[in-house]
């Protein structure tokens, strides 16, 4: 799996980006417009290696290899696949059209008519959206935030396998990710004098439990 491509834009296109790897390889990737602009945007002097997240679609006629500027629209990306009827091109022209934020705010308000306008969805698959994504998506500052502690803060990104396993379960993510900060700083002394992802199974049952309720 390639998970990213690291080197210079040689060439830069609304839907497609060129990457020079050191090595001498150029990787050609279909992009959202905003992974574009915000390429666009990077001083040409901070260009020389750069960090592109990356996506391969391997089919039986072609391989494509996706590009994305932040891990958070390729998850994006990914998960807007699993809705019945959205393939690969149609993800990547639903996240030019909106921006990942803009797109998790109108699942969780269950915003139909915004959605509607978005290029490539339209009533009936905004209705899909929502059903299929609403509690999947959160944004970005919620899930890679930190649980407060009187020593100080405990990132939360690294639960982001355990929080992704309650919302597989069913649970509403934002629920989980509250519930994560209260149990990390209910366990600060724990935390305090041992490394979090020994203790990440001790959490992981008081997590279950509670969640259960």
């Amino acid at each position: 799996m390639i998970n990213a491509i690291h080197g210079r834009p040689v060439e830069i296109r609304p839907d497609y980006i060129t990457i020079l790897t050191p090595g001498g390889v150029e990787y050609r990737l279909e992009v959202t417009r905003n992974t574009s602009e915000r390429i666009s945007a990077i001083p040409q002097e901070e260009r020389e290696n750069i960090r592109v997240f990356a996506y391969l679609q391997h089919r039986e006629d072609a391989m494509t290899l996706f590009g994305f500027y932040s891990e958070e629209e390729r998850f994006c990306f990914e998960q807007l696949q699993t809705v019945p009827g959205i393939g690969a091109r149609q993800a990547l022209r639903i996240l030019s059209g909106i921006t990942v934020a803009a797109l998790i705010k109108a699942l969780d308000a269950q915003d139909v008519k915004t959605l509607a306008k978005v290029p490539g969805v339209g009533q009936k698959t905004a209705q899909k959206l929502i059903l299929q994504l609403k509690n999947v998506l959160v944004l970005e500052e919620e899930e890679t935030g930190s649980a407060e502690t009187s020593d100080g803060m405990v990132p939360l990104q690294e639960y982001r396998d355990m929080i992704d396993s309650f919302a597989a379960m069913g649970h509403d993510r934002r629920i989980v990710v509250r519930t994560l900060s209260e149990v990390i700083k209910e366990n600060e002394e724990k935390l305090r004098s041992s490394d979090y992802r020994t203790l990440e199974p001790v959490i992981f049952s008081i997590m279950l439990k509670r969640l259960s309720k």
